[in-house]
């Protein structure tokens, strides 16, 4: 029996507090940008912070990048989810933004594209 549209992964981009996870999704297009073997979704966190700040009692005029977040993607051959986060996401909140996405098959990752805080700053120390 074949799955409905309503059941199958999708990809896109998050944020999450801690206490509550803003998913923006979408069904991963094979005509969308692909890098190594991945299917990306055209979702970007800055265009779309605006419209995604007054779920985290923000501005639009806040930075989005203090709110930690990520981009999920999907194995091209094999349907699998990635999802990139910065360290400040715990396992178990990963678990929660894979359910967002319909994931059953997934895998994470750190990026330090995604870090927050002390981190994000650690990256630019000169010490």
């Amino acid at each position: 029996m074949a799955r409905s549209t309503k059941d199958l992964p999708l990809i896109g981009i998050w944020w999450d507090d801690g206490d509550r996870i803003a998913a923006l999704s979408h069904l991963p297009v094979v005509s969308g940008p692909i890098a190594g073997g991945f299917i990306d979704s055209h979702l970007e966190h800055w265009r779309e912070w605006p419209n995604v700040a007054p779920q985290f009692g923000r501005s639009a005029n806040d930075e989005f990048f203090h709110v930690p977040r990520g981009r999920v993607l999907m194995r091209r051959q094999t349907g699998q989810g990635m999802i990139y986060h910065g360290s400040a996401t715990t396992q178990a909140r990963l678990a929660l933004i894979a359910a967002e996405f319909k994931l059953e098959n997934w895998k994470a990752a750190v990026d330090l594209h995604y870090e927050v805080g002390d981190a994000a700053d650690a990256l630019f120390d000169d010490d």
